[in-house]
């Protein structure tokens, strides 16, 4: 087979047949492998009516796992080229579509797959929108500047056989994604990303469901901080101008932390104090306005950082938006992901790493080894 191609499922999915048929034409040497771990009673009678040719479905009545899952499957294939996607996708109407993804894999190890939110009514889904436009600019940037890359969205990427051998499969951590994508580019992998190959991501509208998303994120990234960043450390320094910058565009609320940190407040107090000076000589009113100029010096070192982070960061936005082809990137909501959304995600991050690094947690909620 030119192709394989992973799908799992846990309990259900209302995709996946339209998955199915649209790889059904493509005209490519192709198998398919649906996962289905505990599948609902309505799932289990319409999976009889899915199969189709090289498509095989194999049901776990308990649940096993994603990684356990995709390991297994992967060892009834025998394509060369590895397609793993989540059955919560949306996938382009292009005939041209696997054919693409194998043309791709000639040159690469592994390929990460654009990713694009379809913009809803609800909040989250505004927001989620830019957050997907930073994964897509900092996997060009690793692909354009090292052809490396230490990280993947595991919503949809592709690994050539032989790599995914040699790093043995993916292994039994809540980030498996990062995890495989991370021990590939500690054994020099070599990595794309592709513009002209997408998939559509459906994101929660849900609070309560997308904090117990995040907070497995975050506890799975803690998790993989903890085991790889003395390997990673080597890496950073030698290429700090390609992995700086995809910091920040990850977690734009560490770009004003970082600049308040390292700017000193004292210019700010002393400029302050000579506009005080200045007012004195005019209409001597010196004391107060000395007074708050003490009081304010900090505030408005933050605010300045702040907006011209911001400004920066929305010029930077819109440059990589039509670049990469993310056309619907709106001044406002990019300020309330800017200022509000980041900083919440941030301080969920930030939470998973004291519960991983400091108290010692092991895995994240609703998650299956």
């Amino acid at each position: 087979m030119d192709i394989s191609i992973f799908i799992p499922i846990y309990g259900e999915s209302d995709r996946v047949e339209k998955m199915l048929t649209l790889f059904a034409n493509q005209n490519v040497s192709k198998e398919i492998f649906v996962a289905v771990d505990e599948p609902t009673e309505t799932f289990g009678r319409k999976i009889k009516d899915l199969k189709g040719e090289n498509v095989t479905f194999v049901i776990n009545s308990k649940r096993n796992g994603k990684a356990n899952a995709l390991n297994h499957t992967v060892g009834l294939s025998s394509g060369k080229v590895l397609l793993f996607l989540d059955s919560d996708i949306d996938l382009p109407d292009d005939p041209e579509y696997l054919r693409k993804i194998i043309r791709k894999m000639q040159h690469t190890d592994i390929l990460d797959i654009k990713k694009r939110v379809i913009k809803g009514q609800s909040f989250l889904s505004k927001m989620a929108y830019y957050e997907y436009l930073s994964f897509n600019i900092n996997s060009w940037l690793a692909s354009r500047f090292m052809q490396k890359c230490p990280a993947v969205n595991g919503s949809a990427f592709a690994m050539r056989r032989d790599m995914f051998e040699k790093v043995q499969g993916f292994r039994r951590v809540v980030a498996e994604d990062i995890d495989i994508a991370t021990r590939a580019f500690l054994k020099d992998s070599r990595f794309a990303y592709s513009q002209d190959v997408e998939v559509q991501n459906v994101v929660y509208s849900n609070w309560q469901q997308w904090y117990t998303q995040r907070k497995r994120w975050a506890i799975g990234q803690a998790l993989w901080f903890k085991e790889w960043y003395r390997e990673l450390a080597n890496h950073f320094i030698k290429k700090p101008q390609v992995f700086l910058p995809s910091l920040f565009f990850l977690y734009p609320s560490v770009a004003i932390i970082f600049i308040s940190a390292v700017i000193p407040s004292l210019w700010m107090y002393n400029s302050l104090l000579i506009f005080s000076l200045f007012l004195s000589v005019k209409f001597n009113i010196a004391l107060p306005i000395f007074l708050v100029s003490l009081a304010t010096a900090d505030v408005l070192k933050i605010l300045l950082i702040s907006m011209s982070g911001f400004i920066a960061t929305a010029a930077v936005f819109y440059g990589f938006s039509r670049k990469l082809g993310f056309c619907e990137v709106k001044l406002y909501e990019l300020m309330v992901y800017y200022f509000f959304y980041s900083a919440v995600w941030m301080a969920i991050i930030v939470a998973g790493h004291i519960q991983v690094l400091l108290l010692g947690k092991k895995t994240g909620p609703d998650w299956k080894t």
